[in-house]
């Protein structure tokens, strides 16, 4: 269970790396931005403001009453976000009651011959 993690300091014969170590040059290229967590926060700021002004648009523009819940600007997108997120956070209790231990594959039970 020791494991030895891999410097960041170079030794005198190597060069520095970008990344973790075996990353992919082309990999830190791209995406080396993302690993700050300010760039998460501006993104995430960045896609609420999109669809906040999406929502609005469809509020200005929308030549349709609204009579039902259906057609309130916004509905689909809100039901679906919803919907998904009860799905994913059903997993939690699904995992806990369905999950095995960590050593259930490692332990013999004698039943498949003999155990040495």
């Amino acid at each position: 269970m020791n494991e030895e993690k891999p410097t960041l300091t170079p030794t005198p014969n190597q060069k520095p790396q970008l990344g973790e170590a075996g990353e992919h040059p082309l990999s830190v290229l791209l995406f080396s931005w993302m690993r700050s967590k300010l760039a998460f926060r501006i993104f995430m700021a960045v896609l609420a403001a999109l669809g906040a002004v999406l929502i609005g648009l469809e509020v200005v523009f929308s030549h349709r009453p609204v009579t039902s819940i259906v057609t309130v600007p916004g509905f689909f997108g809100i039901f679906g976000f919803v919907a998904f997120a009860i799905a994913v956070l059903s997993g939690w209790p699904l995992g806990k009651l369905l999950r095995r231990p960590e050593d259930y594959y490692e332990t013999r039970s004698g039943e498949a011959g003999r155990d040495r």
